[in-house]
């Protein structure tokens, strides 16, 4: 074996060569797999947003439920409320105790 400038320049050029190619297709490879890992993980969010929507949905539908069957006895307990704050001397009472909430309005109702 010859060594001189001439074979160690044709040695350099094969390993260049042989290094882009190379490096070319280990980024093909890596770009394959990160385009697959994107697309699980694009379908993996997409269910998880399906499921949170339809948490949602079922949620609000059961809200809407609730609130249908109470609506019919609302009117009642705050007319009943109303009463029981025209019998109390108004003077007395502090004003956050004359707003009827939510939870005042549900212990009327049982």
């Amino acid at each position: 074996m010859i060594i001189d400038a001439k074979t160690i320049t044709l040695t350099l050029v094969i390993v260049a060569v042989a290094f882009y190619f190379g490096l070319k297709f280990i980024r093909q490879l890596t770009l394959s797999i990160a385009q697959e890992n994107h697309d699980a993980n694009l379908a993996m969010d997409m269910t998880e947003e399906a499921k949170r929507a339809k948490r949602q949905r079922d949620a609000d539908a059961a809200a809407s439920a609730a609130f249908q069957k109470v609506e019919p006895l609302l009117p009642a307990s705050v007319i009943k409320a109303k009463a029981n704050q025209n019998n109390n001397d108004p003077v007395s009472e502090p004003l956050r105790e004359k707003s009827q909430t939510n939870s005042d309005l549900a212990a009327s109702m049982l």
